[in-house]
């Protein structure tokens, strides 16, 4: 399962990293799956107060019982409903923290255009999913807002001692957020994956005979 470090756990943790989420912020997770879930993680971790958001009940479910002191379903609730919810929970958060620090997982054109529409007044939004899709947005609301949208691609290796370390002390939990798969059914993972049909990350394993692989 320590596989998934190298992509999965280290790019949200180097976007939040560079967001430098502290305990006095709230952390909005858009995206709660094989990526998402380990950045509300680490954002709890840190000591943030963390709201997480999906389309899918059952990562919802899952991610309550790993960080998420707030979770919303976007599928079920309008844009203005949502982001009153989220506000709401900021102000009861009694953080001190300037502006909401979001984080775009997903990777889907729905869930980049939910992270935007979120930004408040000193908002900083770490785009971490990835979509070859267009998505139509406001550029002008980071003007009006003051805020900051920042993008990264993986993290950079001096950056994997601290994020294993998380791994290691059992602040970031990886089953809950892995399956495993044998190597022979990668293109049925693969539009899975593609179709963002997966309930968390996927491992493909190579087959073993004898306890040598095959």
């Amino acid at each position: 399962m320590l596989s998934v470090v190298a992509d999965a756990v280290t790019t949200p943790y180097e976007a939040i990293r560079r967001s430098r989420l502290g305990a006095d912020d709230v952390a909005v997770i858009v995206g709660v799956g094989g990526v998402g879930g380990f950045g509300v993680q680490i954002a709890a971790a840190l000591g943030a107060a963390v709201v997480a958001i999906d389309v899918d009940q059952k990562r919802l479910d899952v991610i309550t019982r790993h960080g998420a002191g707030l979770t919303l379903n976007a599928s079920s609730m309008e844009p203005k409903a949502l982001k009153g919810a989220v506000r709401d929970f900021a102000k009861k958060s009694s953080r001190a923290g300037i502006g909401l620090k979001i984080f775009e997982m997903s990777g889907t054109p729905a869930g980049q255009t939910t992270a935007f529409s979120l930004l408040d007044h000193g908002a900083y939004l770490g785009v971490v999913g990835f979509t070859p899709k267009p998505v139509e947005l406001r550029l002008s609301n980071l003007m009006a807002f003051d805020a900051t949208a920042r993008g990264n691609w993986g993290c950079p290796p001096e950056q994997y001692p601290a994020a294993l370390r998380m791994v290691l002390e059992r602040k970031i939990q990886l089953a809950p957020f892995v399956e495993i798969h044998p190597l022979q059914e990668a293109p049925e993972i693969l539009e899975a994956v593609a179709n963002h049909s997966m309930q968390r990350r996927a491992i493909l394993q190579p087959n073993h005979v004898s306890g040598k692989p095959s």
